[in-house]
Formats: C-alpha cells, structure tokens, sequence
C-alpha cells in the first residue's frame, strides 16, 4: 500500500523508465500508450481513494494527492490520466455498494469524464435517460466508465434543484451519472499545446438509461461507505485533486533546473550557471514559489482531513482555505515553472531539455476551474464572514 512518502516515491521511481520511453509517443499520439496506462493502473494510481475491498489502496487525502504529484514530477499529461481516474475512484464510496462494486471491483477499472453540466437526464422509471455531449474526458482512453453531470428534467421541465445554500437557490437539480464505456461516444477534439497527452476529447451519451443506484448527487449525497475517508467533501477531495498535478510538475521543474545549472555554461568562461548570483537569487525565488504552492494546499487539505477523522463538521472557512490552497497551487507553480523556464534561456525551448513541455503543461492545467483565480471571490466573501456565492 502506498502510505508514507518513501513508498510513493518508490513506486513512481519505478514508472520513471516507461515514461521516460513513451515521451515522444505522448504527445504525438496525444494520449498515454495502453501500456503505461496499464502501468498506472497496476500500480494502484488509478485506485488511490477506492476502497481496499475493492482492491483499491484507500488512501488518506494527503497521500492521494502527494502521489498524483509524485507522477507529476515525471511528467505532466501522465499525473493527469492518473488523477482523473484517481479522484474519480473516490465515488466508490458515495454509490450503493451494487454499483460501486461493479464499477471498482473490476480489474484496472477506472472512470474518466468531467464534472460540468453537458447533458440532460430525463427521470424514467427506476431512474434517469441520459443524453448529452461534454468536453474535456481526460484519461478516456484507459476509461471502463464513465462520469457524466447531467440537468434533471421531470417530464421536459427542469425539476428544481434542492436549496443548498442561498448562493444557489436558482441551481436547478443535477444528477453525476455513471455509464459503462461501451455506451459512451468519444469525438477527437483534443488538439492542444499543454497537457497533450491526457486524450481530453469531448464525448458524448446518447438515449442511456442509467438506474438511480449509478448517480450520485455531487453537493448533498451522504457516504454509503463507514470509514472516514467517504466523509470527506467530495468537492474538496476533487479540486484538491487537480491543484496536485501543478504542484508536482512545479517542483519536477526546479529539481530539474538545479541539475541543468550545474552542468550549463555560458561563453566566455567555461563556468557552470550555477556560480551566477542572478541564477542563485532567481532559483531561490522559484523553491519559495514551488513549496508554497505546495504546503498551503496539503496543510489546508490535512486540517480538513483531521475535522472528518474526529467526526466533526468542516467548516466554511476550511473550505475556504482549501480552495485557497488550490488557486495559489496553480498560480505559485506555473510562477515557479516560469522562472526556472528564463533562467534556462534558448536552451529551454528544445525538446530533450525538461523546461519546454513542463512550460506548457503547467499553463494547461492552471486553467482548469479547480485552480482558477475565480475562485477567489467566494473565498474571499467566506473571508469577510459573507455568504459565498459559489459551490465549495
């Protein structure tokens, strides 16, 4: 089991070689080689949150997300196929035990899709008929099923959603369906600069019937599972998810760049940059920028953790200070990737250097909602001792 930060780095160092192999293929072909996507799965990477009865790894927040970016230091489109199916496998324990074991007892299962209202679920007997496109299934071609958020209508209205808080009284009702990937359609629309080789086409579902045991309510469904880790916020446990992968990929850029400085020299001494004092201040700054982007984000996630594990509410201003966690991962990492980026000069624009892909990479993922600088405004009305208006 990967639990202590010296078994997650071991069991990364050993994927080291398979993707240092499939570099070129990743983003040429613009998704992970089934082999090391089998790799991961085997792994335990695409299982981290699902729960040991169903060969998960059932990690604790903190771990799951120090192993997402513990890939992410290899590479970054890599950690994303992992933390898709990784974050997803964490609905193992918000489904009925009959779906859930379908979906997750299986052998290298892992659920692709994304999160964002695409399509409509119109109510049918015994549950929903599910029909829509969406974009962004990252990690869809290792998918065995898929998520889909999908508007409810009750006989071709929009059935109103419950009052959540009053930031969203207007939301109407939505349902996250879950859909075998023989019944899902992948359109090929994933032509992109960072995070190449994630395969995030859009995808579509079309007239599914999906039962009500196979969908969740992302804001209000209660675990069905009894160990601590299911009573996590879902949301939470999912932008921390994503906030992991920058986090990792900054701090595999400065690793990187420490080696780089040693063995790069500029004309007219044959001195490595390393002795420069610009080089040194510089590269300074990108270590403060790389752990911060770490640490509020894991200390943030850890305090949250501890509240669920003594059996205590968490709180708005925790939630707060997650999403927090999450913006400034994403702003403090692409920061430090920049930085060490400049100081590398002309030679970080070529491919066998490690800059130019963790470049684009970082810049791909701080666009992602989870990161976003939008989330700002409601944290800082949490801060203000307002009602936030926006979903935590």
């Amino acid at each position: 089991m990967i639990h202590e930060k010296a078994t997650i780095a071991s069991t990364v160092a050993t994927l080291a070689p398979l993707v240092e192999e499939a570099r070129a293929r990743i983003d040429r072909e613009r998704e992970l080689p089934q082999a090391l996507g089998t790799a991961l799965a085997d792994a335990g990477l695409f299982a981290t949150f699902a729960p040991r009865e169903y060969g998960g790894l059932e990690l604790d927040p903190v771990a799951g997300l120090r192993a997402v970016g513990a890939v992410a230091e290899l590479d970054g489109s890599v950690a994303w196929n992992a933390m898709v199916a990784s974050a997803h496998s964490f609905f193992a324990g918000r489904l009925p035990q009959s779906a859930a074991q379908e979906i997750y007892s299986t052998p290298r299962a892992a659920v692709a899709g994304q999160l964002q209202p695409g399509g409509r679920a119109d109510v049918i007997r015994g549950g929903y008929r599910a029909t829509g496109r969406w974009s962004f299934a990252s990690a869809s071609k290792h998918a065995t099923w898929f998520v889909a958020q999908c508007i409810v209508l009750e006989n071709g209205d929009f059935r109103p959603g419950t009052n959540r808080r009053p930031g969203l009284q207007e939301v109407p009702d939505l349902r996250l369906v879950f859909v075998p990937a023989d019944r899902v359609r992948i359109h090929d629309t994933w032509h992109v600069s960072g995070l190449r080789g994630t395969g995030s086409n859009d995808y579509s579902i079309d007239d599914v019937d999906v039962p009500t045991e196979y969908t969740v309510d992302l804001l209000l469904d209660e675990p069905t599972r009894p160990e601590p880790l299911y009573r996590f916020p879902a949301v939470l446990m999912l932008m921390g998810s994503v906030a992991a992968v920058p986090v990792g990929i900054a701090r595999g850029a400065v690793e990187a760049f420490k080696d780089f400085a040693r063995n790069k020299t500029t004309p007219p001494k044959p001195v490595p940059i390393s002795d420069s004092p610009v080089v040194q201040v510089e590269l300074a700054r990108a270590e403060i920028a790389a752990r911060s982007a770490e640490l509020l984000l894991f200390t943030a996630m850890e305090d949250v953790w501890e509240t669920v594990r003594a059996g205590r509410a968490v709180s708005m201003a925790q939630r707060a200070q997650v999403r927090l966690g999450c913006v400034n991962a994403g702003t403090a990492a692409a920061l430090a990737v920049d930085t060490v980026y400049n100081l590398a000069g002309s030679s970080a624009i070529f491919e066998k250097n490690p800059f130019e892909r963790r470049f684009r990479d970082v810049h791909a993922a701080t666009a992602h909602a989870a990161v976003h600088q939008r989330a700002l405004e409601p944290c800082g009305q949490t801060l203000l001792g307002l009602e936030p208006q926006g979903v935590f």
